[in-house]
């Protein structure tokens, strides 16, 4: 699986979001999953789900199934914290994003390579 470079970053939504299998970490999890649900305002397709585990990541449009953190963000945040435009620490002390458990955000949050750090094969 080719995993996408700085040069590749996408700057939509929807891009961002099925971007994730690609740039999963699994080795990050050392047994732990969750499910998250993506509220992601002024996006085309704005309700997402993510489900990760340390054998897989997977995304769906929608929401599916009990999260155990939902995240509410407009998409001008989203995509600028997603392409490092953005600092995901001033957005969430600005209240730019909505966390409802920000435990769970943390070991998600290790779980992919960001744009700017994703090695080259």
């Amino acid at each position: 699986m080719t995993r996408p470079s700085k040069a590749d970053t996408p700057h939509e939504v929807a891009a961002i979001m099925r971007s994730l299998p690609q740039r999963f970490r699994p080795d990050r999890l050392k047994g732990w999953s969750g499910t998250f649900h993506w509220d992601i305002r002024g996006a085309e397709e704005a309700e997402w789900t993510v489900r990760v585990s340390d054998a897989e990541c997977e995304v769906v449009g929608g929401f599916e199934g009990e999260p155990d953190c939902v995240v509410r963000v407009g998409s001008k945040t989203f995509v600028g914290i997603e392409t490092g435009e953005r600092s995901p620490m001033m957005a969430f002390a600005k209240g730019k994003i909505k966390i409802s458990n920000v435990g769970n955000m943390r070991r998600y949050d290790k779980a992919f390579f960001k744009f700017h750090d994703v090695p080259t094969d």
